[in-house]
């Protein structure tokens, strides 16, 4: 694995435009529903972790893999 393209879809009962990234992400229900990914440009795979799915052990890693360059879309918001 070279690259590692990640988005997510996030809730929070904290308004974001109003109240910043920090005290969204803070909230008490702030919870990450989904967790997409591509690794080195494969068919983008989506986990629902709202229903209980995991993240699969080799994306986990990759996370934290300093060889892997990682790609996350909005991240400043997520």
């Amino acid at each position: 694995m070279e690259n590692l393209s990640i988005d997510l879809e996030t809730f929070s009962s904290v308004n974001l435009g109003k109240c910043g990234v920090y005290k969204y992400a803070e909230s008490d229900d702030f919870e990450i529903l989904l967790f997409g990914y591509s690794v080195d440009g494969s068919e983008v795979q989506v986990v629902d972790l709202a229903q209980g799915e995991t993240i699969p052990d080799t994306v986990l890693s990759a996370l934290t893999d300093e060889t892997v360059t990682k790609w996350a879309f909005n991240a400043q918001f997520e």
